[in-house]
């Protein structure tokens, strides 16, 4: 009889040692994800930098004027800046994290701002009524204390002059708490950033439940394959214990071996050792192991019981879906020598008997039996017992 599958994975010291590595990790994991401190990022995208005039040509009568100066002759140019302000980190920004000496703000490198900044795009509306800037001089802009929550942003456009032979930078200024410096950066720089759900649940529904049934085929074959692993490790461990308990077995010196003691010893290397005390118990009385398979026999020439035979390649012969036990134990002994047939009368092979005691009581006091669980001996009277009460059909 061979256990279940997955209930000899769960039982095997490999497939435990697997599923406590899988336990560590994942408490690993779960502990670093709740101790992991949220990132804050405020930084500043610039969307635009559009340069207002271009005097690649050199026109003699085009002249620019602006605020009563010839921007030609003076050298200048206009440049428009268009700067997105965005909280790109993990964490809201709320007022307490702005410093009041250091306020948050803009400022040109080289040039002068010329015009009133515009808002001209907020993320929400709290942003739109509350952002205002507070100190608007020629080279730099200041902004008001706002809350900015994860992934919020304002838009804010400047007008700057500036010599054509230099191209102005942006720069920041002020202070945020757990933010050492603010970063300014090219839109075109900055990739399309997606926040980890959008990532999880991104595609339509067809895409969904694709992505569910690979992840749950790619789930059952890691399964399948630690417990496969599990198995051939077992197999291989269980393997080398029982080369090592026949040995010590055979080197007894209350045993004597035999080539037909080979039986047992092959049984017992193909794991099959669980039938050994069922073997034994029915092999205690030879007459009452003829009365026994006598009435199993009767019971399965039965029309009831040929309804549902099936033949077995195997063994070569018809076998049935609730053939007792120990009809197949009693053949199995027949097989391997422990019992000669002879006609309808069985009996026992002494010397094999003696051998399947000693290394029965060998494996017991190695434990052998309770290593694997096996079943006690006495189902196998009121398995008996209970065939032999039913009356034999006619």
């Amino acid at each position: 009889m061979e256990e279940n599958i997955f209930k000899r994975f769960f039982d095997s010291f490999a497939s435990r040692t697997v599923l406590a590595l899988f336990g560590i990790l994942g408490t690993a994991i779960t502990i670093y994800a709740f101790l992991q401190e949220k990132k804050i990022d405020l930084r500043y995208e610039v969307i635009a930098n559009t340069n207002v005039l271009d005097f690649n040509a050199d026109i003699s009568k085009l002249e620019v004027i602006y605020d009563s100066t010839n921007l030609k002759q003076t050298k200048e140019n206009l440049r428009i800046y268009t700067v997105k302000i965005i909280n790109n980190g993990d964490q809201n920004i709320i007022k307490e994290f702005y410093d009041e000496n250091e306020p948050l703000g803009i400022q040109i490198s080289s040039g002068k701002i010329i015009e009133q900044p515009q808002l001209i795009q907020t993320s929400n509306d709290y942003l739109s009524r509350n952002v205002k800037f507070t100190d608007y001089q020629k080279n730099k802009i200041s902004f008001s204390r706002v809350i900015i929550e994860s992934g919020e942003f304002f838009i804010v456009k400047l007008l700057v002059l500036h010599r054509t032979d230099t191209i102005p930078k942006i720069i920041s200024f002020g202070k945020i708490a757990g933010q050492k410096s603010i970063n300014v950066v090219s839109s075109i720089d900055v990739k399309e950033e997606t926040t980890f759900w959008n990532k999880v649940f991104s595609g339509n529904i067809w895409t969904q439940l694709l992505r569910l049934l690979s992840y749950f085929i790619a789930g059952v074959l890691i399964v399948l394959f630690f417990v496969f692993l599990s198995e051939q490790i077992d197999s291989y461990t269980n393997k080398k214990r029982r080369i090592k308990l026949l040995n010590d077995f055979k080197n007894l010196k209350s045993y004597q071996y035999t080539r037909m003691d080979d039986a047992i010893f092959d049984r017992y290397k193909k794991n099959d050792s669980q039938t050994f005390q069922r073997m034994l118990k029915l092999i205690e009385n030879e007459e009452k192991l003829n009365e026994t398979y006598k009435t199993l026999t009767e019971k399965l020439k039965s029309k009831e019981y040929k309804r549902f035979g099936r033949f077995d390649d195997e063994n070569n012969e018809i076998r049935y879906f609730d053939e007792p036990d120990n009809f197949s134990i009693i053949n199995e002994m027949i097989n391997d020598g422990i019992l000669f047939k002879e006609q309808d009368h069985l009996a026992i092979n002494q010397a094999m008997k003696d051998t399947l005691e000693k290394f029965v009581g060998f494996l017991k006091e190695k434990g052998e039996f309770k290593r694997h669980h096996y079943e006690p001996i006495t189902r196998i009277e009121s398995e008996t017992t209970e065939l032999t009460d039913e009356p034999t059909p006619q």
